[in-house]
């Protein structure tokens, strides 16, 4: 009995080592180091979205986003600041706004910096900047460093080229997801990380509930014609 209490604590106190911030912030990429070149993120005319670890009471997660959004399941190690992580995977919408060429390699980075071989183990360190926090990932085989600040000033402007974006919620989801500020009558698919079609049909309105219930658990992405794809997770 004290065996099992004294490896209960020691899981207990193992989870909780990991730092809360990577929780409480939104990341928002600025920079990453590739082969000891620093590319800086282009300047692009919509806001890029938020990047944030997620713990669903089983598994955590990471979601990388610029234009598109990589993402994975990862774990822990037992030393601290420290994680492993699963297969990842990345949306593939094409961002053809002003700076597109610019814009476009920095997102291939983006999901390029985490499709390295399952089982990469990446170091993580938060650097508190007065009223602001950076947090840098380090891929510990190749030393390439990905960048993101809690903090994000949008620069650009708007254009109407830009494919829009719908609501999703929730998220993770366990028996229904709602989807929201949708046209009638577009494709909707559904896939595994993978990339197997798991669900496909069209839209009937502004707003569609779709039945995941007998999705398996995990990550997967939602494409609607004329928007951009979304992770979202199955509980």
């Amino acid at each position: 009995m004290k065996k099992t209490l004294l490896f209960l604590t020691a899981f207990g106190n193992f989870i909780f080592a990991q730092n809360p911030e990577l929780f409480s912030n939104s990341w928002y990429i600025s920079q990453m180091v590739i082969n000891n070149q620093t590319l800086v993120a282009p300047v692009m005319q919509l806001p890029i979205g938020a990047s944030y670890f997620q713990n669903t009471g089983s598994t955590y997660y990471f979601i990388s986003k610029y234009y598109n959004t990589s993402g994975f399941n990862l774990t822990f190690n037992t030393s601290p600041d420290s994680f492993t992580k699963f297969p990842a995977s990345c949306t593939l919408a094409v961002y053809n706004g002003t700076n597109a060429s610019a814009a476009q390699a920095f997102d291939g980075s983006n999901c390029n910096f985490y499709f390295d071989p399952a089982g990469t183990v990446y170091n993580y360190q938060i650097i508190n900047n007065g009223s602001s926090k950076t947090l840098i990932i380090t891929n510990t085989t190749t030393g390439n460093k990905i960048y993101y600040n809690n903090d994000y000033i949008y620069l650009g402007t708007n254009d109407n080229i830009l494919k829009k974006s719908f609501k999703i919620y929730p998220n993770p989801a366990k028996d229904f997801l709602t989807i929201e500020n949708i046209d009638r009558n577009l494709n909707l698919k559904i896939y595994d990380v993978s990339g197997k079609l798991i669900y496909e049909t069209l839209t009937s309105g502004k707003s569609v509930r779709v039945d995941i219930s007998h999705f398996q658990k995990g990550q997967y992405i939602l494409m609607i014609e004329n928007s951009r794809p979304e992770f979202f997770i199955k509980d």
